[in-house]
């Protein structure tokens, strides 16, 4: 019995286009604006945008801080079975964005000028973005409070309802962006408006499906307290480092373009910002998808379990980029068409392709690292990647009078190239218990390493589940369990897993995960498998005699945990 990837495979893809439509929602309304900004009003309400995004990023920064901290450490809770723990953080962050949201309402009341002289290096287009802006400011909390049900849907297994959420978001707002623009001629600020409204909608519907009676995350209005905030915002950090590292990019990157190409080098700009947000659908959900396996199998000590997720994840994310850098290409001829430019497009669009490739690595390494708490190597190189070799690469290029937008793939492929370094300093600098750590992913692979686990997929057959009963016969007699003992737990752990496949209504070629691990005088016993919801150690009285095999794990074991979450059921008994 060996395991394949079949399991984590069909978990992920199922997870990923949900994900992937809740981030291209928010790029895709960014696009939307532009779009209609660009036929309807001219260049300048487009750059005018361009000036105001700094906002909506701070606002990202706050999203981004709490819903990868809580979700995250709501994901680790749940690899750890611990259901009170994991909805406690889903509660601390809708009070954490709530009352941000609040304070930058107050904010933008008191000071949309100042905010507004920083960001505008064109007198010309003061007025727009003051408005652009001012209306923003005023949906703050709706831009913050969206990152709740787009983390939290995932974790509680509903991709369909997350993938509804961000299609009322882009529907709302191409409907709202035209009755605004066209019919009522409200001009950039009904573009703001159209954007706000539409995220308001979203949010509410994402909530109202959170609230389903079967669902974990359930708003409890006494569970809605501020704590843990200082965990939160720890695994937090690294995405929020991003969004606060894009606004000081944007704002450098507008000024050395501006110095280097002026207004129409700044054209081009606004355009590839607008197509660089379609990318990030796949930058930032391809590694999005794989948080939750990442911090249940983290948690879990499950380091051939992360090996394949990062598999899974490179191999799907390079297909999917691939595909995106040649459509650029291919279709540069329409792109300038629609978006009216007159400049030559094709190289700026060429240089974008291959930056995005390199990026993907950057964005899954660094991911990976924020999961399985490398906090500070993640943000050194979220540093590098966002801000850094960006910016420090496009002012040496228009010093030495080079084409401005060479700084593209020039600077993310030097990120990539100090990622080992960067790694291989991080292996050396501290060992866990005494262990030495792989160099790239940073393990600690000891348990492999002395045979102390063993890991294996099968279809739960019949036949099946008896040979992985006595392969886990085998491996505790091996590490020296009594053999009588041993064979109880194979023939009652063979009763759990035939009771488990035929409750949870698993498919005929739906996988079940095993994993048995013995460390320190612990027997470990891990089970993972698709289907409907069941706990096997939840019987009642009538049932009792048809589950002997569970009444025997509970008599010999020592802590029996079980969760339901991503759509799976986990179980996992220690001895």
């Amino acid at each position: 019995m060996e395991r394949n990837s079949r399991f984590l495979i069909k978990e992920y893809h199922r997870a990923l286009v949900p994900v992937m439509i809740s981030v291209l929602g928010g790029t895709i309304n960014a696009i939307i604006d532009s779009a209609f900004v660009t036929r309807r009003l001219d260049s300048g309400a487009l750059a005018a945008i361009t000036y105001s995004m700094p906002v909506f990023l701070v606002l990202c920064l706050c999203g981004c801080l709490f819903g990868v901290g809580a979700s995250i450490l709501s994901a680790r809770s749940l690899g750890e079975h611990d259901k009170d723990k994991a909805t406690g953080y889903y509660h601390s962050m809708i009070t954490l964005s709530l009352i941000t949201g609040i304070l930058f309402i107050a904010f933008g009341i008191f000071c949309t000028d100042i905010i507004t002289t920083i960001l505008c290096a064109d007198p010309n287009l003061y007025s727009s973005v003051k408005e652009y802006v001012t209306i923003t400011l005023r949906g703050a909390p709706f831009y913050i409070l969206i990152y709740v049900p787009n983390y939290y849907l995932q974790l509680d297994g509903k991709g369909k309802n997350l993938s509804v959420m961000m299609l009322i978001m882009i529907i709302s707002d191409i409907i709202l962006d035209y009755v605004f623009l066209y019919v009522a001629d409200l001009g950039i600020g009904g573009a703001a408006t159209a954007s706000v409204l539409s995220v308001a909608l979203s949010v509410i519907y994402g909530f109202i499906c959170l609230q389903d009676k079967n669902g974990m995350f359930r708003i409890d209005i006494r569970k809605l307290k501020v704590h843990d905030v200082g965990d939160i915002c720890k695994f937090g950090s690294v995405s929020a480092l991003g969004s606060l590292l894009d606004v000081a990019r944007l704002f450098f990157l507008n000024r050395i373009i501006f110095s280097s190409s002026g207004m129409s080098g700044m054209e081009v700009w606004a355009v590839l910002n607008a197509l660089s947000e379609l990318s990030l659908c796949i930058l930032t959900g391809i590694p999005r998808t794989a948080i939750p396996l990442l911090g249940i199998y983290h948690t879990g000590h499950d380091n051939e379990g992360l090996r394949l997720v990062m598999k899974i994840e490179v191999k799907t994310g390079l297909f999917l980029i691939s595909v995106y850098s040649v459509l650029l290409i291919v279709f540069s001829g329409p792109i300038r068409i629609f978006y009216k430019m007159d400049n030559a497009f094709l190289f700026p669009l060429i240089c974008l392709g291959l930056s995005v490739v390199f990026e993907l690595i950057c964005s899954i390494l660094g991911s990976f690292y924020n999961v399985t708490k490398r906090i500070l190597l993640a943000n050194i190189l979220m540093s590098l990647r966002i801000l850094v070799c960006p910016v420090l690469t496009a002012w040496l290029l228009m010093r030495a009078g080079f084409d401005i937008f060479l700084f593209l793939p020039i600077g993310m492929g030097l990120v990539v190239i100090s990622i080992p370094l960067l790694s291989y300093i991080r292996s050396k600098f501290k060992h866990e218990d005494g262990h030495e750590l792989s160099k790239l992913l940073l393990l600690d692979d000891f348990m492999e390493k002395n045979g102390r686990v063993k890991t294996f997929s099968i279809v739960a057959s019949d036949e099946n589940i008896c040979s992985a009963s006595e392969g886990i016969t085998e491996f505790c007699t091996e590490h020296d369990m009594d053999h009588k003992l041993a064979m109880k737990l194979g023939l009652s752990l063979e009763e759990v897993m035939t009771v488990v496949a035929k409750r949870s209504l698993l498919k005929s070629d739906d996988p079940v995960e095993v994993r048995v691990y013995a460390y320190n005088g612990v027997f470990g016993i891990g089970i993972m498998c698709f289907g409907k919801k069941f706990d096997p150690f939840v019987v009642s009285d009538d049932e009792d005699e048809m589950f002997m095999g569970i009444r025997m794990i509970e008599k010999i074991s020592k802590n029996r945990k079980y969760i339901y979450t991503l759509g799976m059921n986990i179980l996992s008994v220690e001895f």
